[in-house]
């Protein structure tokens, strides 16, 4: 969606909201200041998620047709990288917003007026796992169980479940429900280390009726189908399209570590060494900050890579290659852990002292080490894809992949 200038110091979208990475980027001392509140409530605060709203912040994914921004996954980007630098938390949730709202913009127009006709700003939270259980019933689905881990669960009126069936064929197939947040409880088990204000909670159905028309299947939305539904509209490849912005918040972690742990060094951190006097002089702490300079320039561009190709199939309507999707998933999980490697370096010279409760440094320790290790971005698992592609070997045929 284009942009239209008002002003050569502000850019103005259509939508009538600002520029959403400028606008990222003005929240960052707000965001700093309400972490430590959103931590403690292990949710955001009602400041932050006003501000997040009021910037059009949770209507990246939202289909511009309906106020949205319509965005690609470079500027969600963009946008989750800043805010990280603020408040981890708050990337996340903007990140899940995004993916929500892309997947929910998969429905039909109907349904998607029912989200969006009258606020934007309305957005989906979920999981796409298959954690509970569904029946058929009519022509739509009864689902009963629980649904752990789902960022945004307090905020989000609409959550989508992941759901898993038999075809006639005797083919287990996958998909989500649309469901209504109040339809469910939550259930508060989101005591962590890390990542404490994202509030992912399990959602807890019991027998909840979902219509067809609020169903989404994985291998309909893999094949193109929903595309064809709304053929001006960018098309989703599942899971790179959602997850390149929740990589972003790691990055953005690495990014305000590195800013920090530089500035106390020129502001003339004295050294512990008996060789130097100050950090800023030290060969060791020189290295330490290049190289995580480096991560995260690098954690950056792979995922500036993803997201601009991501982006660019998205316009074209094409899926990328199987091979091309093995090597996109390698960028992201490359990216997260090179952002990780360089908070680690950074903690390094910081010292000891960056581990006291209450230290900016130590909820950056625990927000990478926690997000880093989200199960659709595991290092691991995306090198043996990546690494069976590249040498020829048979991958599954899988929608998730």
């Amino acid at each position: 969606m284009g942009t239209i200038t008002t002003d050569p110091g502000q850019r103005t979208h259509a939508s009538g909201t600002p520029d959403p990475v400028e606008a990222a980027r003005s929240l960052i001392p707000l965001l700093a200041e309400e972490a430590p509140r959103t931590e403690d409530a292990r949710r955001l605060t009602d400041t932050t998620l006003t501000a997040l709203r009021e910037a059009g912040l949770f209507r990246l994914g939202t289909p511009a047709v309906y106020g949205g921004h319509g965005a690609g996954a470079r500027t969600a980007v963009e946008v989750c990288e800043e805010l990280a630098r603020g408040c981890a938390a708050a990337s996340w949730i903007v990140g899940i917003a995004y993916g929500g709202n892309l997947f929910a913009s998969q429905l039909a127009d109907p349904e998607r007026a029912t989200l969006w006709a009258h606020d934007p700003d309305t957005f989906v939270c979920g999981s796409a796992n298959p954690s509970g259980t569904s029946r058929r019933s009519g022509d739509g689905w009864v689902l009963t169980g629980n649904w752990p881990w789902i960022s945004g669960i307090h905020h989000a009126p609409w959550t989508l479940l992941g759901h898993a069936w038999t075809d006639d064929d005797g083919a287990t197939q996958r998909g989500m429900c649309l469901v209504p947040t109040s339809e469910l409880t939550v259930d508060d088990v989101w005591h962590v280390a890390g990542m404490r204000g994202t509030g992912s909670n399990t959602a807890v159905a019991d027998e909840v009726f979902v219509p067809g028309s609020r169903t989404i299947g994985l291998a309909d939305m893999a094949d193109g189908t929903y595309h064809l539904r709304h053929p001006g509209e960018p098309r989703l490849t599942f899971h790179l399209s959602i997850n390149l912005p929740l990589v972003a918040t790691a990055v953005g972690i690495a990014a305000a570590t590195l800013d920090h742990v530089v500035r106390a060094a020129v502001g003339g951190k004295r050294a512990v060494s008996p060789l130097h006097r100050l950090v800023a002089e030290a060969p060791s702490h020189q290295l330490n900050v290049a190289d995580a300079a480096t991560l995260t320039d690098t954690a950056r561009l792979h995922l500036g890579r993803a997201a601009d190709e991501v982006d660019a199939r998205a316009r074209e309507g094409d899926r990328p290659a199987l091979a091309d999707r093995a090597r996109l998933r390698m960028d992201a999980a490359h990216a997260m852990r090179c952002a990780r490697d360089a908070v680690s370096l950074l903690l390094d010279t910081a010292g000891a002292g960056s581990f006291a409760d209450g230290s900016v440094l130590q909820r950056a320790w625990r927000d990478i080490e926690t997000a880093s290790r989200h199960a659709a971005l595991s290092v691991q698992t995306s090198k043996e894809l990546y690494g069976r592609a590249l040498l020829g070997a048979p991958l599954p045929s899988n929608p998730a992949i």
